[in-house]
């Protein structure tokens, strides 16, 4: 009875010293947190990179506001800077909805573009919580001329 503690202990050493397979066991453990945190990654820049996208374009949307002449009727103004803001978002290689963007010009001196509840993460669907994820940004800059009148 002395001597079955032993082999069994005997074995048992011999098993834990095999480590055949143990690589993939670990392999397998990893990966879909590292695929996870690149998606993760992957992500977020892209978010970040519209972001950067959005504020840039209201900029230039109120920028080109702010030098347009007093001629050119309202509609004409919002279409120009509409535009002017569709253009320079393809060229960070996506379109921002113009619909949701508002001009105003009410003081007469500063000319505001803005953007309320911008969807930040659209095309990333299949993760519930992000796709609602918004944001609102504004651009303001001072009317060179009586662009407004």
């Amino acid at each position: 009875m002395g001597e079955r503690p032993i082999m069994k202990r005997l074995n048992l050493s011999r098993f834990l010293r095999h480590t055949r397979g143990a690589a993939i066991v670990e392999f397998a453990l990893v990966v879909p947190i590292m695929f996870l945190l690149v998606w993760g990654i992957i992500s977020f820049s892209r978010a970040y990179q519209r972001l950067n996208a959005l504020t840039s374009s209201l900029r230039e949307g109120a920028r080109t506001a702010s030098t347009l002449d007093s001629i050119v009727t309202v509609s004409n103004r919002t279409l120009a800077i509409k535009t002017t803001i569709q253009s320079f978002s393809a060229a960070f290689g996506y379109s921002v909805d113009t619909s949701l963007v508002t001009v105003d010009a009410s003081n007469g001196a500063d000319v505001k573009v803005a953007v309320v509840n911008y969807p930040i993460f659209s095309g990333i669907s299949f993760v519930g919580g992000l796709s609602g994820i918004t944001v609102s940004r504004e651009a303001i800059f001072r009317c060179e001329r009586n662009c407004w009148d």
